[in-house]
């Protein structure tokens, strides 16, 4: 009778701790495409969002600025602004600088540096001569710590906004794809 009461305990025990247990599916071509993504929303949108309407003029007061930023020009038509964060952020450190410079109503906005964790780093940048137009990519390669060759990207491609408001910010739109090397 003890066996039985032992067996049925640790049947009930058995079965709990299984009930407790949380399955968790990792998807690592989504979370690495977030994180791409996410920087981007932080690096390029954060410059594309200075881009003053050209109906406006570029004369214009930047006070909303937390990192290190300086308006090289601020001419009529023209307006350059350089941006560079570093530091931790978010317990990883970060170091990547991106600029903004804009025409009339010509948008550039170009980025390259990396951004250090515990686990991998990556490298962030504009291909070719950046987002221009609202149109271009920004790619990110992902390394293990202590390596120089990356094992995957992800790619964010900008594309003009089909529908046109000249008062709208957000005259783009994002799509994102990762692979593996």
């Amino acid at each position: 009778m003890k066996k039985i009461a032992l067996y049925f305990r640790i049947a009930v025990i058995t079965a709990l701790l299984m009930a407790s247990c949380e399955v968790r599916y990792w998807d690592p071509a989504a979370e690495l495409g977030g994180m791409a993504e996410y920087w981007a929303g932080s690096y390029i949108d954060d410059a594309l969002d200075f881009a003053v309407n050209p109906h406006d003029s570029l004369r214009k007061y930047y006070s909303d600025v937390k990192w290190h930023v300086a308006i090289t020009s601020n001419l009529n038509d023209t307006l350059s602004i350089d941006f560079k964060k570093d530091g931790r952020i978010e317990g990883d450190s970060v170091v990547i600088s991106y600029r903004l410079l804009q025409i009339k109503d010509s948008v550039v906005v170009t980025a390259d540096g990396y951004r250090y964790s515990d686990r991998l780093w990556a490298h962030m940048y504009t291909v070719d001569e950046g987002i221009i137009n609202y149109e271009g990519t920004f790619r990110v390669e992902f390394y293990e710590n202590g390596k120089t060759t990356p094992w995957a990207w992800s790619v964010v491609r900008y594309s003009r906004s089909e529908r046109y408001d000249p008062y709208d910010s957000r005259q783009y739109v994002k799509e994102t794809e990762t692979g593996w090397y």
